[in-house]
């Protein structure tokens, strides 16, 4: 069993997310491939999967954007959606709603998180680790 989360950052906080994330995985005993976009090359046996991004202008990032366009149905995966802003923060949104798009169900709504993510913020992260763990068992 294993949780692939796939980030793409500009300044290290949607990476600090994701990192979080799979420390929750961890927690729970199961595996964690934390990939940066650029290096994602498919899901393959992967129980869950979690998917974040920066927004910029509105949207995530590119290669984020062309990951979600690229992937194969999700058909009832377990899914997570994240991502940090500094202005208006509509990326986690966006990834959510085509992840589902795509089959997937989502453990819990869309994870936004203003700027660098707090204490608040890495509890959130890790709680969708878990839940992403516990659903593949």
């Amino acid at each position: 069993m294993r949780v692939v989360v796939v980030y793409e950052s500009t300044r290290g906080r949607t990476k600090a997310m994701a990192e979080a994330i799979c420390e929750g995985v961890k927690s729970a005993d199961v595996d964690c491939d934390l990939i940066n976009a650029p290096a994602f090359k498919g899901l393959d046996d992967a129980c869950a999967l979690a998917v974040g991004a920066s927004t910029r202008m509105k949207r995530p990032l590119p290669k984020v954007r062309q990951i979600i366009s690229e992937l194969q149905p999700l058909d009832g995966k377990p899914v997570a959606a994240f991502g940090s802003y500094g202005w208006s923060g509509e990326a986690p949104g966006f990834i959510g709603q085509q992840l589902e798009s795509l089959g997937g169900v989502l453990v819990e709504s869309p994870l936004r998180v203003k700027d660098y993510p707090d204490d608040a913020g890495i509890e959130a992260c890790m709680r969708i680790g878990k839940r992403l763990a516990e659903s593949c068992k």
